[in-house]
């Protein structure tokens, strides 16, 4: 039996690079992690909803570019609760 994919678009096997900004320091916090991953190695609520809340725009970017005949685009960068958010497939 398939296990359903976490977020449409993507396997739940895939790898993510996931940087988060926003605290006002010149320090980042980079992570690699698979979807699947991502449902439990967040150690705070609000790094892992954030996480989603790009995943799941970059999830509905792709769908429309592919919709449109656009490039289909691999990242995103965005701004999501004041914080800044990178998510790229690796």
């Amino acid at each position: 039996m398939r296990t359903k994919t976490i977020i449409d678009g993507f396997k739940n096997s895939q790898k993510f690079r996931v940087i988060f900004k926003g605290d006002g320091s010149e320090n980042d916090i980079g992570l690699y992690l698979t979807i699947s991953q991502m449902t439990t190695q967040f150690a705070t609520v609000t790094a892992r909803v954030i996480c989603w809340e790009a995943l799941i725009q970059l999830s509905y970017e792709r769908r429309m570019a592919d919709a449109t005949r656009k490039p289909i685009p691999t990242g995103l960068g965005t701004t999501i609760r004041g914080k800044q958010v990178q998510v790229d497939l690796v």
